[in-house]
C-alpha cells in the first residue's frame, strides 16, 4: 500500500518514505510514526496513545517520543514552528493535517524489508501492578513504584513487548488465572507478586514477593521473594536490581526454551531470540559464540532491515576479535565492522542497537566513534547494563581507569545473573590491577571465576594477580585450570586480555 500526500509517498510495503520520487531516509521508528499518523489523519494522539501504537506499549520516555516527532518533522520538510503536518494540540497531543490517499499499487517482485518495532514472533510480558497487602500510603506508593520501575527496566530485553494493559486488573480484588489472561491479551508471560512491610528488631523491612508465569500452559516458572531494608527509597533503589539480576535469565530462558520447541524453518526474529538466548544462558564462550553468529548471520539475511541482528552480530565477532575466541580474526574483524555500520544505518535510535555497535567499534579499534555511541545508548536508556559495561572497558582501553572502574562497577550492578558476568568481571580486575589496588582486583577475579566456571578469562587475570603477589604455586594452579577449560588456549589470546608484559611472565611460568 501507498499512502500519498503533497508530495510524499509512503510506501508502507517497502518501508520507503520517497519527496517528488526521491527516497528520504528515516528510521525505522521514525518511518512507523509518519505511516501511524498518515493512516489516520485529523486525528488527535495523546503520547500515551502514539506509545501504545508505534512503540508497541513499552515504556519509553517522553524525551524518546519527542526526539522522534522531531525527526518525523524534519523529515517531512516541516518544524516545530511552522507545523506543516504533525501540529501540536496544546494539552492534547499531535494532529496529522495532509490530505491522505491511499492506493495498493505496490510493485511485484519488490524484496520487503521488515522493520516494524515487533511482530507476531515477539514474546510478550504483562506485569501486573504488585499488590500492597496494607492500605498504608507508602506502601502504596512503594508497590507503585516497583511495578514502574521494573517495567522500565525490562524494557531493555530485545524484543519483548511489555503489554501497555495491566491497569485493567489493577482494581480487581481476585486476579484471574493466567490461562484466562492469556486467552484474554494474547500475552505469553505475566509477572505479577505483592509487597508487605514489618518491623524487624526495631528496623524498617519490606518484604517483595514476584512470580513469573508461562500465560500459554498456565504454570508458574519462577518466584522469590526478597527483603528488603527501609527507608523505602533505599530499599527501591537496592531493591529493583536485586530482583532484576534474578528475574532477566528466568525470562531468557523462558524464551529461549519455547524458541526452541518451534517446529519448521524460524523466522528473524526467532532466530535471534535464540542466538541470544544461547549467549545469555551458556556464557560467552568460543563455542556459543560460534553458534550465535551463525543465527544472527540467518537471522539477517531472513530480515535485511533487523537492526538488532545486524547489532547483535557485530557484538559477537567483535568481542571474538578482541579477545581471540575467533580462529578468523581479519574476518572478524570485517565483519564486525560491516555490521555495527550497517545496523546504526537501520537504526540510531534504539539502545540496544546503539550499545552492540558501540561496544564492536571499540573492540575492533576504533574507541573514538565507539564511546560516543555508547553514551547515547546510555542516554537513551540508562537502564542499559551492557552498555555501561562497554563503556566502562572502552574506558579501560583508553587509560581513563577511574571512570573504566565506575562504569563496570554500575553496569555489573544493574545487570542480570548470568555468565557474562565473568568476562565484565575480569575486565574490572583489570581496572583494578591497572590501579594498582591488587585487593580489590584479586576479590573481582574470584567472584568472576566463581560466576562461570566455563570461562578461561577471570583466571588468566587471577593467574597474574597471584604471581604479583608472589604467589607461584597459586598462579600456576589457576592457570592449569584456564588450560583445563580451553585446550586450545594460545599465547595471543592470553596477551590479548593481559597486554605483553603480563601474558610473557605468566607464560614463563
Amino acid at each position: 500500500m501507498t499512502l500519498r500526500f503533497d508530495d510524499f509517498e509512503l510506501d508502507t510495503a517497502h518501508y520507503e518514505l520517497r519527496r517528488h520520487g526521491e527516497l528520504c531516509r528515516v528510521e525505522p521508528m521514525v518511518f512507523d510514526l509518519i505511516k501511524h499518523f498518515a493512516h489516520h489523519p485529523d486525528r488527535v494522539f495523546r503520547r500515551e496513545e502514539l506509545i501504545e501504537a508505534v512503540w508497541a506499549g513499552r515504556v519509553v520516555s517522553d524525551a524518546t517520543v519527542a526526539s522522534c516527532i522531531k525527526q518525523a518533522r524534519r523529515a517531512l520538510g516541516d518544524s516545530g514552528d511552522t507545523q506543516t503536518y504533525i501540529r501540536t494540540v496544546r494539552g492534547r497531543g499531535f494532529r496529522f493535517t495532509a490530505n491522505v490517499t491511499e492506493t495498493d499499487d505496490a510493485a511485484p517482485g519488490r524484496l520487503a524489508i521488515a522493520t516494524t518495532p515487533f511482530s507476531c514472533d515477539d514474546p510478550s510480558l504483562l506485569i501486573l501492578p504488585l499488590r500492597a497487602l496494607a492500605d498504608t500510603p507508602e506502601l502504596v506508593r512503594f508497590a507503585d513504584a516497583m511495578t514502574g520501575e521494573l517495567s522500565s527496566v525490562l524494557t531493555r530485553i530485545p524484543l519483548l513487548r511489555l503489554s501497555a494493559r495491566s491497569g485493567h486488573y489493577l482494581d480487581r480484588p481476585v486476579t484471574p488465572a493466567a490461562r484466562e489472561i492469556h486467552e484474554a491479551l494474547g500475552v505469553d508471560y505475566i509477572l505479577e507478586g505483592s509487597v508487605q512491610a514489618w518491623l524487624d528488631e526495631g528496623a524498617d523491612r519490606i518484604r517483595v514477593t514476584v512470580h513469573l508465569a508461562d500465560a500459554r500452559a498456565g504454570f508458574r516458572l519462577w518466584a522469590e521473594t526478597f527483603a528488603l531494608a527501609g527507608p523505602v527509597c533505599e530499599a527501591l533503589d537496592v531493591g529493583v536490581p536485586m530482583i532484576i539480576a534474578k528475574l532477566e535469565p528466568q525470562l531468557h530462558r523462558a524464551i529461549y526454551h519455547t524458541v526452541c520447541s518451534i517446529d519448521g524453518e524460524r523466522s528473524a526474529r526467532q532466530l535471534y531470540l535464540e542466538a541470544s538466548g544461547i549467549l545469555a544462558l551458556q556464557g560467552w564462550h568460543h563455542e556459543s559464540f560460534s553458534v550465535a553468529a551463525d543465527l544472527l548471520r540467518r537471522s539477517w539475511r531472513l530480515e535485511p532491515g533487523f537492526a538488532l541482528a545486524a547489532a547483535h552480530l557485530s557484538l559477537v565477532r567483535g568481542l571474538g576479535h578482541r579477545f581471540g575466541l575467533m580462529s578468523d580474526r581479519e574476518q572478524a574483524w570485517a565483519e564486525a565492522l560491516d555490521a555495527a555500520e550497517c545496523a546504526l544505518q537501520l537504526d540510531s535510535m534504539d539502545s540496544t542497537v546503539l550499545g552492540y555497535a558501540g561496544c564492536a567499534l571499540d573492540d575492533i579499534g576504533y574507541p573514538d566513534r565507539g564511546v560516543p555511541i555508547l553514551r547515547k545508548a546510555l542516554e537513551l536508556n540508562p537502564a542499559n547494563a551492557q552498555a555501561w559495561a562497554a563503556l566502562g572497558s572502552a574506558y579501560l582501553a583508553c587509560h581513563r581507569l577511574d571512570e573504566a572502574v565506575v562504569h563496570l562497577r554500575h553496569g555489573i550492578r544493574i545487570s542480570p545473573l548470568d555468565s557474562r558476568l565473568s568476562i565484565w568481571g575480569a575486565v574490572l580486575a583489570l581496572a583494578y590491577l591497572l590501579l594498582d589496588d591488587r585487593s580489590a582486583a584479586r576479590e573481582q577475579a574470584e567472584l568472576a571465576c566463581q560466576r562461570d566456571d566455563r570461562c578461561y578469562m577471570p583466571r588468566i587475570v587471577l593467574a597474574v594477580i597471584h604471581r604479583l603477589d608472589g604467589r607461584q604455586d597459586l598462579a600456576r594452579r589457576v592457570l592449569s585450570q584456564a588450560y583445563r577449560i580451553k585446550p586450545d588456549l594460545t599465547s595471543e589470546q592470553i596477551v590479548a586480555l593481559v597486554g605483553q608484559k603480563h601474558g610473557k611472565r605468566l607464560l614463563a611460568l
